[in-house]
């Protein structure tokens, strides 16, 4: 089941599973979540709404069990279809391999790195348009 609410609840998961404080702000944002058998199994930030952009934070569970067809088209209707953005702006750990193969499989292009984004890591920076979703 996808729900977007509470919001709260599910930046508290997205934030815990990027290695931050539960309780850390993701300032003016909506978010979406996946619950499987009455459990939170992937999260999904939406903010910086600046311009033609939207930055996008997923976090999940290990394994793809969190992956359906039905959460990816929702992750990707509402930033260029509901709010008709150009681009939606990832950012990585970039020693998460896994999470930036997935970025690259779904089109997103690499677009740069920023030093010490996290307490532990560089973030990679991905961007997808519109038209290459």
């Amino acid at each position: 089941m996808i729900i977007t609410q509470p919001k709260e609840l599910i930046g508290a998961f997205v934030n815990v599973m990027q290695g931050w404080p539960a309780e850390a702000s993701w300032g003016n944002h909506n978010a979406m979540g996946l619950v499987r058998d009455g459990k939170l199994v992937a999260g999904l930030i939406f903010n910086g709404y600046e311009g033609a952009n939207v930055n996008m934070h997923i976090s999940a569970i290990d394994g793809r069990k969190w992956l359906t067809p039905e959460f990816l088209f929702a992750a990707f209707d509402y930033p260029f279809n509901e709010l008709g953005r150009k681009r939606v702006t990832a950012f990585m750990r970039s020693k998460n391999e896994r999470a930036i193969s997935f970025a690259k499989n779904l089109g997103f292009e690499y677009e740069g790195t920023m030093k010490n984004y996290y307490a532990d890591d560089d973030a990679v920076v991905y961007g997808l348009l519109r038209e290459n979703c």
